[in-house]
């Protein structure tokens, strides 16, 4: 007797029915490949990568700066040597806000300054920037950019600027033979540092060494390193989730 083999239907093919005679189809499998999510969470990943490289090394060199550069309670330039022909040796305007006085980066200011020729007094003093700028206007002086004698520019004029200590713009000020100590506790504004012959005469020449307390510098450095830590952890967790997932459903 020969055996009748069953005909599968189209209804059959398409797998078993859904209530109400509808057919089932088949459930779509994981998106494949590389989606706009995941790229866009890879791209957020790696600037965060960036920002956190970024992070470490700032802290890193904040770090070193209190460690390495803090004498007797001070972040200090070092000692050098500067010098002009003119009247004056004066800093650049320094700008302090006051973000930067409450994290603590600016405590104290100190500086520290002696006359290159022994036994020869030296005035120094700190003032407003902008009444230092026109006490000093119109006379020949240099203004320090950095460290030693070449780092300068120079300020030019025929004029002779009255004797520093009678000028009544200074904050604090320090005059005499030896080492002059000058201490002042930093207030928001703009300042600016200047070293001249207690006369106001012209040749000036002196060792000098700057320095702030900066008693937020270590806390900083450390809130800094561990936000450049949190940052690479986010970074790799939105790097490694969108790659793994991208190979899974290949």
């Amino acid at each position: 007797m020969a055996t009748e083999i069953p005909h599968r239907t189209s209804e059959d093919s398409a797998g078993p029915a859904a209530p109400g005679g509808a057919a089932r189809l088949p459930s779509p499998g994981p998106a494949g490949g590389w989606t706009a999510g995941r790229v866009i969470t890879l791209v957020i990943g790696s600037v965060l990568a960036l920002v956190s490289l970024g992070l470490l090394g700032g802290g890193g060199t904040l770090l070193w700066a209190d460690q390495s550069l803090r004498h007797d309670g001070y972040v200090t330039t070092g000692t050098a040597t500067y010098s002009t022909a003119g009247y004056a040796l004066a800093s650049e305007r320094v700008s302090l806000g006051w973000g930067v006085l409450l994290i603590g980066l600016v405590g104290d200011v100190r500086l520290q300054v002696s006359s290159v020729s022994p036994g020869k007094p030296v005035f120094v003093a700190i003032g407003p920037a902008g009444r230092v700028a026109g006490y000093l206007s119109g006379t020949q002086y240099a203004t320090v950019t950095g460290t030693g004698t070449s780092a300068m520019t120079g300020g030019y004029g025929a004029g002779r600027p009255a004797p520093p200590g009678t000028a009544g713009i200074w904050v604090a000020q320090a005059a005499g033979t030896g080492t002059q100590v000058l201490r002042w506790t930093a207030h928001s504004g703009d300042w600016m540092a200047v070293a001249m012959n207690p006369d106001g005469s012209a040749g000036v020449a002196v060792r000098a060494d700057a320095g702030v307390s900066a008693p937020g510098l270590f806390r900083l450095a450390v809130e800094v390193i561990i936000g450049g830590i949190l940052a690479g952890l986010l970074s790799a967790v939105l790097i490694m989730v969108p790659v793994r997932l991208a190979a899974r459903a290949r």
